[in-house]
């Protein structure tokens, strides 16, 4: 291996076996840190590799046009997740991996020959972009799979991994760069994603919405759309999967009816996802947010599908926390069409009254005829039918 990229440990990750840096590089004060090992190897991203696992076999197994086909994975590091890929889902798939970093593709390839998959998994060294645009002749065809994982911004990958992928192929995205993406650095926001944000009391949801966004975007210059099928934020990081279809007239249709802007009232402490400015308590001018995302994020159908697939997939070790969000999600996503998500901290702040139990003001509003349920973008989050102003009066009615 180059430099001192010698594996020291061997670890089991899925079904997959893999080396990985000696862990003692890494120990700091609250625990390891991933990116001081000489190969990028988190392990608290376990649960986003167990899902990104089912996705793909559910996609295979029910949406994608053919059976077998190309996955093209340019941010590789240790290799994991192509060679979870290759042993976990059922089908025959090839994968092309990648990465800058010398010493990663020493590890990639020595965890590839680990399992026994030479002829299945090959791995490049190449530049991220570099690699997805020598996909055209690296394969016979487009690849139908691209996924995106860098640390940081995705942003630099997406216009490369658009204009390769095949038609009504997946592209799966995860994202790190939340304070940017949730308007903590709205000028880095402006920059990188092109849009005008701020911090708001949902700036989760946003963050997703704007980096949907970004992607229709780059996906319609490239006569393409997007069709959201899971979108989620955990831990530290934001993860979506959407399917790229082709077609002029599909991203004229997308852009017209799925990208807008949000409006953030800072006294209401509250962010209206409308196509007309609200009118905000005490005549303040309303703060736009965008352009972003602003139709569904999940499809029910391919949730419920996942739901079944997590059920019988017994050896992930996190398959009770996947169970766990997408049955939130589920409820979620049936709710969607009424606006963002809503903080009842910050309902109850904005109402100067104390903070309610979360099933107890879930019961009132289902009492009263509306639909709600828990969001999982924190424990005090919901998602209700119900607009703005009923949910305060429900607030005030339980003094």
């Amino acid at each position: 291996m180059p430099r001192n990229c010698v594996a020291r440990a061997v670890i089991k990750e899925g079904k997959a076996l893999l080396y990985i840096p000696d862990p003692a590089q890494a120990i700091a004060p609250h625990g390891i840190e991933p990116a001081w090992l000489e190969v990028f190897y988190n392990p608290r991203m376990e649960f986003n590799r167990d899902l990104s696992v089912v996705a793909l076999s559910v996609y295979r197994e029910h949406l994608a046009p053919v059976k077998d086909f190309y996955v093209a994975e340019p941010l590789t590091a240790t290799g994991v997740r192509p060679i979870r890929y290759a042993i976990e889902v059922n089908g025959d798939l090839k994968l092309v991996a990648g990465d800058i970093d010398e010493c990663a593709v020493s590890f990639a390839r020595d965890n590839v020959r680990l399992n026994g998959l030479d002829e299945v998994v090959a791995v490049y060294h190449k530049d991220a972009r570099e690699l997805l645009f020598a996909t055209r002749w690296i394969l016979d065809r487009p690849p139908l799979v691209v996924d995106i994982d860098p640390f940081g911004s995705p942003a630099p990958y997406l216009d490369a991994a658009i204009s390769v992928i095949g038609n009504k192929g997946l592209l799966a995205v995860t994202a790190t760069d939340l304070a940017v993406l949730e308007g903590s650095k709205h000028r880095a926001a402006l920059r990188k994603y092109g849009v005008s944000i701020r911090k708001t009391p949902e700036s989760k949801e946003i963050g997703i919405r704007v980096l949907l966004g970004y992607i229709a975007r780059i996906a319609a210059s490239h006569d393409k759309a997007i069709y959201p099928l899971l979108s989620y934020y955990a831990d530290h990081y934001i993860r979506i999967y959407v399917q790229i279809m082709r077609g002029a007239r599909r991203a004229d249709r997308m852009l017209e009816e799925s990208l807008g802007y949000a409006y953030y009232c800072p006294s209401e402490k509250r962010t209206y996802l409308i196509r007309d400015p609200p009118s905000c308590t005490g005549y303040e001018s309303p703060v736009p947010i965008g352009p972003l995302w602003t139709s569904n994020l999940n499809d029910v159908n391919f949730i419920v599908k996942l739901i079944d697939e997590t059920s019988v997939r017994e050896y992930l070790n996190t398959q009770t926390r996947i169970m766990d969000l997408l049955n939130t999600i589920k409820c979620e996503a049936e709710l969607e069409e009424y606006g963002l998500h809503l903080r009842v901290e910050q309902a109850a702040s904005f109402a100067r009254t104390s903070m309610p139990r979360i099933e107890a003001l879930l019961s009132t509003l289902e009492d009263a005829g509306h639909r709600a349920c828990r969001s999982h973008y924190s424990p005090t989050s919901i998602r209700t039918s119900a607009d703005y102003k009923e949910v305060i009066r429900f607030l005030l009615a339980s003094l």
